[in-house]
């Protein structure tokens, strides 16, 4: 009997499209291969808080040792720095590692072609719109991304004989408050105006555009505007904003293409770059390709399903923070899974979590955890068993998310991965909802075991 290959995957998701996307294009490489994924999940915040920085402790619950091979897609150098045990680990089993976008020390590398894409878009705006006078507004200067398109914009300028003024350069953290925070700035210095803003993201982008609206400034009336990433918030705005597509399927396919060979032998596998494409929309002046008839009627479509996903979860949320028994939590989870149409979940908890102190601080996951699933109770050990046996025969592709509070880790999530659990936040909310309502009931036991006495 032929063994089933094992891949982990460990992810941020900061953009849902993206992670969507991205292991869209793994399973088109993985199709009818003998591969089974687990996908280990945690989400990005604008704000670093201990929530977020607690739900990274999701990385450690897997055994290292039991898979073949590791893919990393992470949105932020934070959780590259926690990851960075793990995949020592894997490189000291002689494991493959291959990180999407993010480079990382001794993993092969699949990426964007972040230099050879920013170089086409800037030059567009020189050659086609005759633009001069430049503004640049940049990610993290610890980022590889950023970095790379920011010493496309210089070349390119270079190229073409323009000086790229250091007072027109600002770099932030990719966030559309930073466009903002950067029309403002440089209001400040008297240097706003330019021929074009070029963006390092599409969020900078419309943070930029809508700040110079309020002073009267549209674009591209008064000045040409791009971003980065061809986000559908970016397509959909008015002006719709010229950007570059990350291609993400095909960084999914490539990367696990990269992965199963180095996994059958082949040590010859190197970098890869994908290329992305630019987008030309209104922003930069190009002439306009969109239909707004049809643009419209997706905001309103979107806007009913998004009020109806919010509602359904306020409902859950209720619906759980009542129960004062784990028994009743799991026949409330089955309850909630329906209305959210999640085929099936498990919920794992550390014991720590029915006999420890809601204030003490808990990190990571025990061997010996408590799987409740299906309205059922049973005792697993970490290092054999990560979700229901009785899923293995019919899934083979799993997501798991962390349950915590701010000090504690309750333990964890798992779900068959379905591709519509980053659309309207499906999973996210439904894995939030959880832990928070989880943090409820751990207080609710507590007390009760203090009245007993």
């Amino acid at each position: 009997m032929i063994m089933t290959k094992q891949i982990l995957m460990l992810t941020s998701t900061w953009d849902s499209d993206y992670s969507r996307d991205v292991i869209s294009g793994i399973l088109d490489r993985i199709g009818n291969d003998d591969v089974e994924l687990h996908i280990c999940n945690a989400y990005d915040n604008l704000m670093e808080t201990d929530f977020f920085r607690k739900g990274r402790e999701i990385y450690s619950l897997p055994d290292p040792e039991r898979y073949d091979g590791l893919i990393i897609a992470l949105s932020s150098l934070d959780s590259v720095k926690y990851v960075s045990e793990i995949t020592e680990k894997f490189r000291n089993h002689n494991k493959p590692v291959v990180s999407i976008d993010t480079r990382c020390d001794d993993a092969l590398f699949c990426g964007l072609d972040n230099y050879r894409s920013m170089y086409q878009l800037v030059e567009h705006m020189i050659t086609i719109h005759d633009c001069r006078i430049f503004n640049y507004l940049g990610g993290p200067e610890d980022n590889f991304e950023s970095n790379e398109r920011f010493r496309a914009f210089c070349d390119c300028l270079n190229e073409h004989d323009i000086k790229v003024s250091k007072r027109r350069v600002l770099h932030k953290r990719f966030w559309k408050t930073d466009g903002a925070n950067a029309y403002n700035e440089w209001k400040e210095m008297g240097v706003h105006m330019a021929d074009a803003v070029i963006c390092a993201n599409d969020y900078m982008a419309l943070g930029f555009v809508e700040e110079a609206l309020k002073d009267g400034i549209t674009i591209p009336d008064y000045m040409k505007v791009t971003g980065f990433d061809n986000i559908e918030e970016a397509q959909m705005y008015s002006p719709s904003i010229t950007s570059v597509n990350r291609n993400r399927k095909a960084l999914g396919f490539d990367a696990t293409d990269a992965l199963l060979l180095t996994m059958e032998g082949d040590m010859d596998v190197d970098t890869r770059f994908v290329e992305g494409y630019v987008s030309f929309n209104e922003s930069c002046g190009c002439e306009q390709t969109r239909n707004i008839r049809n643009d419209y009627n997706k905001l309103i479509e979107r806007g009913k399903k998004e009020t109806e996903a919010r509602l359904i979860h306020s409902y859950i949320k209720q619906i759980l923070f009542k129960c004062r028994t784990m028994d009743e939590y799991a026949q409330a989870m089955e309850e909630c899974k329906e209305m959210v149409k999640i085929d099936d979940v498990a919920v794992c908890l550390n014991h720590s979590f029915f006999e420890g102190d809601p204030d003490m601080d808990v990190v990571g996951f025990e061997e010996d955890m408590i799987l409740f699933s299906d309205g059922n109770k049973t005792e697993i050990k970490r290092s054999n068993d990560l979700y229901p046996p009785e899923w293995r025969n019919k899934d083979r592709v799993f997501l798991f998310g962390p349950l915590r509070s701010n000090n504690q880790t309750f333990g964890y999530t798992v779900m068959p991965y379905k591709d519509d659990f980053f659309t309207r936040l499906k999973h996210r909310s439904f894995v939030e909802s959880l832990s928070l309502s989880l943090e409820s009931l751990n207080q609710k036991l507590a007390i009760a075991r203090l009245k007993k006495g």
